[in-house]
């Protein structure tokens, strides 16, 4: 059905596919945390293995290409799936659009290959963090620095957030790439290992009962390939960040239909 214009019998058909797999694998006698919450470690490894489930399927992220990791399906098949999804009680699935279509826009087409299959297939998890401890609401202040070491890049700072989270397998954070550039000029996006020896992350539970996460970085080492929009594109790409968060796509049409070209070009190329 992916990419097919479909008949109204195929999209109830489809419909009562989802309904009927979503009744076989959610739980209906384990009650689910209150949102923003701590999940809980059998909601957690719940969680990873329905997004491995949903993402075999293609139905984590059913409206993104299939070279992207994604199900490749119609607008309106995708909304029947996405409707099933949404009617039902289930803890955050990780998807995190805003980074996702972010890292679409201003991504290469290598960063795009490394992370967006393994994440919309449901493989890793990435957590976006753009906020610190005590960064306030200004955005373009940051004090998680990383500084130019030789082929590398040396990260020192904290993050944070206000949420329940899965167990990362990366971060997306912004981060000051230059202490004494230009205000806005200064910043980069970095996508950072979690698992990195230097990444300590830490949860405390708040006083409205929200868990709040620690992310510290100590001396973490990322190569220039593992920025995202250049190494002063950082402002940039967090104002496509926060459009798409607030309901935008980020770009205009004919941006984004540049960026679709550009896609099908890279992936016919690597196709056997």
């Amino acid at each position: 059905m992916g990419g097919a214009m479909e008949s109204t019998r195929e999209l109830v058909r489809l419909r009562s596919e989802v309904k009927a797999w979503l009744e076989t694998k959610i739980p209906k006698d384990v009650e689910l945390p209150t949102p923003g919450h701590d999940l809980g470690e059998f909601w957690v490894q719940w969680t990873l293995n329905f997004r491995k489930e949903l993402g075999a399927k293609g139905w984590l992220a059913p409206n993104w290409p299939t070279y992207l990791g994604g199900g490749g399906y119609s607008p309106a098949a995708s909304q029947v799936i996405m409707d099933e999804l949404r009617k039902r009680q289930l803890p955050p699935l990780g998807i995190h659009g805003t980074w996702t279509t972010t890292l679409r826009v201003w991504g290469t087409e290598e960063q795009k290959g490394r992370w967006l299959p393994p994440t919309l297939q449901g493989e890793i998890i990435v957590n976006q963090i753009v906020s610190e401890p005590n960064g306030g609401t200004d955005l373009a202040t940051k004090a998680t620095t990383a500084v130019r070491d030789g082929d590398e890049y040396i990260i020192n700072g904290e993050k944070g957030y206000i949420g329940a989270l899965l167990p990362p397998d990366y971060l997306f954070i912004l981060l000051t790439m230059d202490v004494n550039g230009p205000r806005y000029e200064n910043l980069g996006m970095v996508i950072v290992d979690a698992h990195d020896p230097g990444v300590s992350i830490s949860h405390r539970t708040t006083l409205m009962g929200l868990t709040q996460s620690s992310f510290t970085l100590n001396d973490v080492r990322v190569d220039p390939e593992d920025i995202v929009g250049g190494e002063r594109g950082g402002w940039h790409v967090a104002q496509t960040l926060l459009d798409v968060e607030r309901g935008g796509n980020g770009v205009t049409l004919e941006e984004s239909r540049d960026v679709e070209k550009r896609e099908r070009e890279y992936w016919t190329k690597q196709a056997p």
